[in-house]
């Protein structure tokens, strides 16, 4: 029989952090323990701002639950159909269900769960640091704790002249590789383009989520007249948005939070990769234990941005490595995470 525990927790930034919609000290986040056998599985469940759902909804949604009907945490197909019957919605709490369950699977088979997943790797694979929108200052301190990446990943948002005061700020400071998020905050086609012709010229590799979700049918021009690739995010949050927005960017970024947890990400990959689209593996703003849940996956994806742990002043499981800009998973931890007992859970 499997046994479910949860709590609340609010995970505290090192530094005040801003995107193009909202700055915040804090995220709100709900851990999960599956204990089956001796063994706890953890998951966690991530809530910035910008997603619908609630952590309060979300715990309300958990109390609802009860595992004692299964018998195993590999009836994972059993468990996923039990889950929507509950709900349609509280996507973040199933993530962490997801992720816990899976974290049961490796330690109840002595494997890592991405061995489970097939996609055990020998390559080496690099995320991205992502430095959020302030003054030069800030900006600096930035770059300081990103020196070991070969890729950095600025926030911008609706203020052209900030946005390229930024990015020639950190050019001058930096060589690094450069991709741009504007979690949509440019507001219309017109002056997207141009701010995307400008950043082509300033050699930026990518870009993510220029224009609001609502602005759909601005994207398929974007996308014909961009000199670079242009990768959804809010935008997409299930297979579904993969399939009917195909024809509004280049790639898509994936994320466990937005859709369900390991098992789904993993989905999405595939059905992305079949249609052609680029894809990267993102994270919220969250800690170890998502991120390195995450990491899992990291083989299958073009890009890679799990850093959402490294903003974090309170985050009491200690998970996926980052030496040199690459991730290293700990190897005998089934999703690569274990508790810091020094440190204040509840």
């Amino acid at each position: 029989m499997i046994k479910l525990k949860y709590y609340p927790h609010d995970l505290k930034f090192s530094e005040v952090f801003a995107v193009s919609s909202n700055a915040r000290t804090s995220t709100e986040v709900i851990y999960v323990e599956l204990e089956y056998q001796g063994n706890t599985g953890y998951g966690e469940a991530s809530f910035p701002p910008y997603m619908k759902e609630k952590r309060d909804d979300n715990l309300l949604y958990l109390s609802k639950l009860n595992f004692g009907a299964f018998n195993s945490p590999f009836q994972l197909h059993e468990i996923y159909h039990y889950l929507d019957s509950i709900s349609d919605e509280n996507t973040p709490a199933k993530a962490a269900i997801d992720i816990a369950l899976h974290d049961l699977m490796g330690k109840v088979s002595g494997l890592p769960v991405n061995k489970l997943l097939g996609l055990e790797s020998n390559k080496y694979i690099y995320t991205s640091f992502t430095i959020g929108i302030g003054e030069d200052d800030f900006i600096l301190r930035q770059l300081n704790k990103a020196k070991e990446f070969k890729t950095i990943k600025v926030k911008l948002g609706g203020d052209i002249l900030y946005n390229k005061h930024a990015i020639e700020f950190i050019q001058s400071n930096s060589n690094q590789n450069i991709g741009v998020d504007f979690n949509g905050g440019l507001p219309n086609k017109d002056i997207a383009i141009d701010m995307m012709h400008w950043l082509a010229k300033k050699n930026i590799l990518y870009i993510e989520q220029p224009l609001p979700v609502a602005l759909e049918k601005d994207y398929i021009f974007l996308k014909a007249e961009s000199p670079l690739d242009i990768y959804g995010d809010e935008s997409i949050q299930n297979v579904k948005d993969i399939l009917y927005k195909r024809e509004l960017f280049d790639g898509v970024n994936i994320k466990l939070m937005k859709c369900g947890g390991i098992s789904k990400a993993y989905e999405q990959a595939i059905v992305a990769q079949s249609l052609g689209l680029k894809t990267m593996l993102g994270c919220m703003a969250e800690g170890s234990c998502a991120v390195s849940a995450a990491a899992n996956l990291a083989s299958m994806f073009d890009r890679v941005d799990l850093d959402g742990h490294l903003m974090m002043a309170n985050d009491f499981f200690e998970g996926v490595m980052i030496m040199d800009g690459e991730l290293k998973l700990r190897r005998l931890k089934p999703t690569g995470i274990e508790i810091d007992d020094d440190k204040n859970r509840k």
